[in-house]
């Protein structure tokens, strides 16, 4: 059993919170991690992010947030990362570790989860929950469709729709941006900011985006802008290149990962995203093409907005490549409309997603943590996590490159 922690702390208390995003890459889950990360500290709490280091630690150093570098990360349950996570956690004295997505989940689960009984809350803004989650740590989802299906399956869950920092991402001098990037006058600009993975399929998107804008420049002065790393990164360089090859311009920006993704924001007439990365475009007056798997691509406005408030801002099926341009196309030569739902954009994430409100609801659910004992179902929990990751590991080993495989033949 693990030692007991928790005595006399009073509920006024300032906390010490650790923060554990899975990666300092650009992506909007680690942007979120982040930004609520300083929020918290705003509120007087001690807070401490732990991650390998990535582009985002100029994030880290402008929110002015304490960082522990982890090891770099060599397995899927890496046991260097846990020892590290451990002993910050011991060191640090650290009430409450907040981990985002799988990996850092299962870290804490099998390090201070296990070793200390640190409380702990796991964030996933991912479109799907793992079942191998350990089901002892209470869960934070984006959505409240994926909180009734979590819900089948366990007891802790909330809903905590990405917050976005609306005086940190707000309109500003589109021009000055445009300068900053060295984007001719005139031209028309669609950015897409994210990971560039198979995860979700993001990379599929942005590959048809890619072909696109390759069709849409033939008649139109149109830049496409991608911000973000991953996999992929090497395959939408050479889809770019042949892109710009062709029309003997700069029809395609790959920038790969960015500290700071403000300037792609701004810049754009239009932007590409999913999830967190969908709201922070909104957040700078922007209209916004939802992009999903399967082909999926809708356009947020006043009536397709209650899909994505109950089942987040993504989607699954659709027209793929030709209904991204047939919507690119109404968008691009529509100054009106593309102001009208800039503004409806900008709206919705004042109303509904600010950043100080999630940052006073995590208080109140770290709070909570230290009067709940999670030891009671920990050894059943962590056996099926254990036992579930295993077999998730050995099936990713055999799948991963396939993807990446198929999607090179399409684009080269």
């Amino acid at each position: 059993m693990p030692e007991e922690r928790w005595s006399d702390k009073r509920l006024d208390d300032a906390m010490r919170v650790l923060v554990y995003p899975h990666e300092l890459a650009t992506g909007g889950s680690q942007i979120n991690a982040l930004e609520l990360a300083g929020a918290v500290r705003d509120l007087g709490h001690e807070v401490v992010v732990f991650a390998t280091s990535g582009v985002l630690i100029d994030k880290v150093r402008r929110l002015d947030l304490e960082f522990v570098e982890a090891p770099a990360r060599k397995h899927g349950v890496d046991p260097a990362t846990i020892r590290k996570l451990t002993s910050t956690v011991r060191a640090r004295d650290i009430d409450v570790v907040h981990p985002y997505e799988w990996a850092p989940s299962v870290d804490t689960a099998f390090g201070p989860g296990l070793r200390y009984g640190t409380p702990a809350v796991m964030t996933v803004l991912s479109m799907d929950v793992p079942d191998f989650l350990p089901r002892h740590f209470p869960l934070i989802v984006g959505t409240h469709a994926l909180a009734a299906e979590e819900a089948l399956r366990r007891t802790q869950i909330q809903v905590m729709e990405p917050p976005v920092d609306t005086e940190h991402n707000k309109p500003s001098a589109v021009s000055a941006a445009r300068r900053k990037l060295k984007i001719p006058p005139g031209h028309l600009v669609i950015s897409v900011v994210g990971r560039l993975t198979t995860d979700l399929e993001k990379i599929l998107g942005v590959e048809a985006a890619v072909r696109v804008v390759d069709s849409l420049s033939a008649r139109r002065p149109v830049v496409l802008l991608i911000a973000g790393g991953g996999d992929g990164l090497p395959t939408v360089h050479a889809a770019a290149l042949a892109v710009n090859r062709r029309h003997g311009r700069d029809v395609v920006r790959v920038h790969g990962n960015v500290s700071d993704p403000r300037p792609l924001y701004e810049a754009a007439d239009v932007v590409l995203g999913m999830g967190s990365s969908a709201l922070r475009g909104m957040a700078y007056a922007k209209p916004l093409i939802v992009q999903g798997t399967a082909g999926f691509w809708k356009l947020a406005s006043p009536e397709t907005a209650p899909q994505f408030l109950q089942e987040g801002w993504f989607g699954h099926g659709g027209g793929g490549a030709g209904e991204l341009q047939q919507i690119l196309t109404g968008l691009l030569d529509n100054e009106e409309l593309r102001s009208g739902l800039g503004a409806f954009g900008r709206k919705l994430v004042e109303d509904r997603y600010a950043l100080d409100a999630a940052a006073l609801r995590l208080e109140a659910t770290y709070r909570s943590l230290l009067l709940t004992q999670q030891a009671r179902r920990l050894n059943s929990s962590l056996f099926r996590t254990g036992y579930e990751v295993a077999k998730f590991r050995a099936v990713m080993n055999l799948r991963k490159s396939e993807p990446l495989r198929r999607l090179r033949k399409s684009v080269l």
